[in-house]
């Protein structure tokens, strides 16, 4: 029905001139109606906190740290460097460039970072990635008093995929999501746990 029937009814019943507002009350109440069904469906939808708001700061949790950039997850025996690969710790802090690299490059730069250190270090395995990850928490989803600078992306593991060998994992650390359809060749940030 549009305005000029609207109005030649309204005119027929005794209603002059309420053909266009009640065509638009009726749009408001289904406009208003559809509105409520959408935010209805979306109850159980929460936004996470940034963990930097979350978490107090200089709580680490269940770490243990030191002044060289080593922290050790007092659950799981895990050593890990608090930075990413190609920044290092100085004054409680990462400084440098995040090196993004492909898996197959990640993990010779952790061989060359063994051999130069002396110390066996290599890329975390699924457990050991998402065992560092809050899940109450975003942007990033990891403890930033233990892994200051910690960019929100996806960080490589060792662990292969379970699909082709042209794929390998990762977790993300924006969301602490998993994901082993990550092309080998991309170039991505990782973090480095020792042996």
């Amino acid at each position: 029905m549009n305005d000029k029937m609207l109005g030649k009814t309204a005119q027929k019943k005794g209603l002059r001139g309420t053909g266009s507002s009640l065509f638009r009350t009726i749009s408001t109440v289904g406009l208003a109606l559809a509105m409520l069904l959408l935010l209805a469906s979306c109850d159980g939808y929460r936004v996470a906190e940034k963990c930097s708001d979350y978490i107090p700061r200089g709580d680490k949790g269940k770490f243990v740290t030191d002044t060289t950039g080593i922290a050790k997850d007092i659950e799981t025996g895990t050593t890990w460097y608090r930075c990413a690969a190609g920044m290092r710790f100085s004054n409680f802090r990462c400084k440098g460039d995040t090196l993004n690299l492909s898996w197959d490059d990640a993990t010779e730069y952790a061989k060359e970072f063994s051999e130069k250190s002396g110390i066996e270090w290599r890329l975390p395995t699924n457990d050991e990635m998402k065992s560092i990850i809050e899940p109450s928490c975003i942007s990033p989803a990891v403890n930033e008093n233990v892994f200051p600078s910690t960019a929100t992306n996806n960080h490589w593991t060792s662990t292969d995929s379970w699909h082709q060998n042209i794929f390998k994992c990762s977790v993300n650390t924006f969301s602490g999501s998993l994901t082993c359809r990550q092309a080998r060749m991309l170039e991505q940030p990782f973090l480095l746990v020792q042996d």
